[in-house]
């Protein structure tokens, strides 16, 4: 009976060392996080983030000019600025003590005056290539933070559509003879540069083409005056028969502008240049809903198997 009783007394007091060991261990982890938290929260540990200046900019183009007037807000150090202006593919920078600032009065700020504040302005002179843009992108910066305080896209007013739109950039082309769409930039302009179709003897082809016109943003009105079609393209050696110009404004029905045999046959670019082939397609595309659906299908007979055979140089749309 003794025996019992002293292996019952051994088994619990094993029982409460280990409770008492897993206590030991949580309360170390505790005080080691403890530690480290301390540490990296002190003043000598932490990492500061840079302050973000909270600041109100007012910006308009006048001119070939940028201005950005400081509207409200915090001051910002002149050496932490930094601008930057994009246009598509074009992009220019300006920063720090070289940027002429202003003070409301319109007298330059000394180089001892190192804020720009409340009712001072940026002047920036925006390059001929920025300006022919339809926008530009600007990014107001604050360097210390690399954090942008104010982004804003701004008109030129000075950006015109041009006088042909093409399918590019925004449209496209379709080749039924490849099943394939093509790139936009082949008919960009009169450069030699052809679209491309497998040409088989007796089998129907086409091209068709679409412009992706924004009626909005060309600043085209509801009702069009006039709408012109050139087309650019050459026929050497009666490859090709039955050439037709169709277009359609609601992507189902077509209507042959041009019906064989008006549509006629040249040998060279040149010949079809001084032929000057446009059409005036207006009765068809008399508002800008209609204008920005329009799409143009060019086709042919093949009168030979010439497989791979280049055609059409430009396709192009005026509106007025």
């Amino acid at each position: 009976m003794e025996g019992k009783k002293y292996r019952v007394l051994c088994q619990d007091c094993r029982g409460v060392s280990e409770v008492y060991g897993q206590l030991l261990m949580i309360s170390i982890v505790v005080i080691a996080f403890s530690t480290i938290a301390v540490t990296v929260f002190s003043e000598g540990g932490a990492v500061k983030p840079e302050h973000i200046p909270n600041t109100d900019l007012r910006e308009k183009i006048h001119a070939n000019t940028l201005y950005i007037t400081h509207n409200g807000g915090e001051a910002i150090d002149r050496s932490a600025i930094k601008i930057i202006l994009t246009a598509g593919n074009k992009r220019s920078e300006y920063s720090g003590v070289g940027l002429t600032i202003k003070n409301p009065e319109g007298t330059p700020l000394e180089s001892s005056d190192k804020l720009f504040t409340l009712g001072d302005y940026i002047e920036i002179e925006i390059s001929d290539d920025l300006m022919n843009e339809k926008e530009i992108e600007m990014f107001f910066v604050d360097t210390p933070s690399q954090q942008v305080i104010q982004k804003v896209i701004l008109s030129t007013g000075n950006w015109k559509p041009p006088e042909w739109i093409t399918p590019h950039p925004y449209g496209s082309i379709y080749d039924n003879s490849t099943d394939e769409w093509l790139s936009t930039e082949l008919l960009d302009g009169i450069d030699g540069e052809f679209t491309t179709s497998n040409i088989q003897k007796d089998q129907w082809i086409f091209q068709q083409y679409t412009f992706g016109i924004d009626a909005d943003e060309m600043g085209f009105p509801y009702k069009l005056s006039m709408v012109l079609l050139n087309v650019t393209y050459q026929s050497k050696d009666h490859s090709l028969q039955n050439l037709t110009l169709s277009i359609s404004t609601d992507d189902s029905t077509w209507t042959q502008i041009a019906p064989p045999p008006k549509v006629e046959e040249y040998n060279s670019i040149d010949a079809c240049l001084a032929a000057n082939v446009t059409y005036d397609i207006t009765d068809y595309v008399k508002t800008a809903d209609k204008l920005e659906k329009l799409s143009v299908k060019f086709s042919a007979i093949g009168n030979a198997a010439s497989n791979k055979y280049s055609w059409v140089d430009f396709v192009g749309i005026q509106v007025k």
